[in-house]
């Protein structure tokens, strides 16, 4: 099928991303309320909340989404997690029209399922324009919308339906003539509870949600916050599949020997195990015990969005500003004992909570020790496929115009990396610079005529990444005043 088809592949000893907005926390949830089959962008906790709702007692997205907003991100995808038989509250019947026989005119139903639609209610009112009217919709009494200026029921549809963030409506087909179709004065109606299944939901529901945040959203870091192993394997499946990390957790107050049997376990090149679990504050004074992942989202955004995809979202740039304490206070050796084995920790250091560790579960520790290295790949990855398909149906000239054009192309994806520290240039001895960090072959090595025969092209880039400074030693002598250093 014609297209942009790209591979990786890690290449052992001497080799070789760019840097782009690929801070982005996926996350995926119950809530109060919120889309269910499609991604919803938020770039503030305001927005979140304006769409998914306030805390509940039966899930932390709420506190995920705080965390990863208080600690520094500034870009999600969010979506709800629903059991199967979840259904949309609405209203009993239809608004009725203007006519003197009424007809049915426009149904209003909940904007998602759950029991939250019956703190909704909706009142008509006449515009203030002729033959106008308006829709104001209320939560538990208090005004959160109103649509003015509405000519017809058709108009209400597609205005209020890509605006509103609690009701959805949908023309009933009244056969008045206008503008005797327009919705009659009344309410305020109240609508029917919903349900949102939420004994029905299993793990399976939870990955299947992860569905919405189609590839064409970019790179990034998903989460499935507080579910623990039985997700893994979807999330792992996923960030494979789109180019992205998986933020995993383990269940809370799992120890030791249970982290380290899960890292091992899951061997993945995109994932990342984290542990313990940490506390926030719960906005009533108390404080409230979560799961890792809207922490370490947001540690990482702040590395991408600083620095590039190949800084480590750990050490002094993960220092916490909102979380309190990791909810459990690791001696040393244990925390050395996780790290060794693949888990990174959460500790307080120098009197702020910080992540101290960024490795991914993958045993080709010569290639894949660090999650920098997925996160440089993932970036050139998706940054090549956006921009390669405007080659896609090009012409092959016999000159290689085509193939100089896209090896510029990757070049230009490439070399702000390298130029910025992303990757690591290799020298002789003298110091002399061997590569930059990065390799682009689109040349007929690769491309001999009779693979340009088949109409397809072929480019490979090689890429370094940079190494990270997980461990600084440093010796200290002490030497007599009157002794040779």
């Amino acid at each position: 099928m014609p297209g942009v088809v790209v591979t990786t592949g890690a290449v052992a000893g001497p080799s070789s991303p760019a840097r782009a907005p690929s801070s982005t926390f996926f996350a995926a949830g119950q809530a109060e309320r919120g889309p269910t089959t499609a991604p919803a962008l938020v770039n503030s906790f305001s927005q979140f909340v304006d769409l998914f709702g306030n805390r509940t007692t039966y899930s932390t997205l709420y506190d995920h989404l705080k965390t990863y907003f208080s600690e520094g991100g500034t870009r999600a995808y969010v979506v709800r997690t629903v059991g199967p038989a979840a259904t949309t509250g609405a209203l009993a019947a239809a608004l009725q029209d203007r006519n003197l026989t009424p007809d049915d005119t426009l149904t209003v139903s909940a904007s998602s399922p759950g029991a939250w639609s019956a703190t909704i209610s909706v009142k008509v009112l006449d515009g203030a324009g002729d033959d106008t009217f308006r829709i104001q919709v209320f939560k538990s009494g208090v005004l959160v919308e109103d649509h003015t200026n509405l000519h017809s029921p058709q108009e209400a549809v597609t205005k209020i339906n890509a605006r509103s963030n609690y009701i959805r409506l949908a023309d009933a087909a009244s056969a008045t003539a206008a503008p005797d179709n327009n919705p009659a004065v009344v309410g305020p109606l109240t609508l029917a509870a919903g349900t949102d299944d939420r004994a029905s939901i299993t793990a399976t529901h939870y990955v299947n949600s992860l569905a919405v945040f189609e590839k064409g959203l970019g790179d990034g870091a998903v989460a499935i916050p507080g579910i623990g192993p039985s997700v893994h394997a979807g999330l792992v499946a996923h960030a494979d599949a789109n180019n992205r990390l998986a933020l995993l957790c383990a269940l809370e107050n799992a120890d030791s020997a249970t982290l380290i049997g899960l890292a091992t376990d899951l061997n993945a090149q995109r994932a990342g195990l984290f542990a313990p679990w940490v506390r926030v504050p719960d906005e009533f004074g108390g404080q409230r015990t979560i799961s890792p992942e809207g922490f370490v989202a947001a540690a990482r955004a702040k590395a991408h969005e600083r620095v590039g995809p190949w800084q480590a979202a750990a050490g002094e740039i993960s220092k916490a500003t909102y979380v309190t304490a990791p909810d459990e206070a690791l001696t040393v050796a244990a925390a050395d004992e996780l790290d060794d084995s693949q888990v990174n920790v959460i500790r307080t250091v120098a009197g702020t909570v910080r992540l101290y560790g960024w490795k991914s579960t993958s045993a080709d520790t010569d290639n894949w020790m660090f999650l920098t290295g997925a996160d440089v790949v993932n970036r050139v990855v998706v940054e090549a496929e956006k921009q390669l398909e405007q080659y896609v149906f090009g012409v092959i000239d016999s000159a290689g115009h085509l193939l100089a054009t896209i090896r510029g192309t990757l070049i230009g994806i490439v070399l702000p990396m390298a130029t910025a520290g992303g990757l690591f240039a290799r020298r002789d001895t003298d110091g002399t610079a061997l590569d930059p960090g990065y390799s682009v072959t689109t040349d007929e090595t690769i491309n001999p005529v009779s693979s340009l025969a088949l109409n397809q092209v072929l480019a490979k880039v090689g890429i370094r990444v940079a190494p990270t400074a997980a461990l600084v030693e440093l010796d200290v002598t002490k030497a007599a005043v009157t002794a040779a250093l």
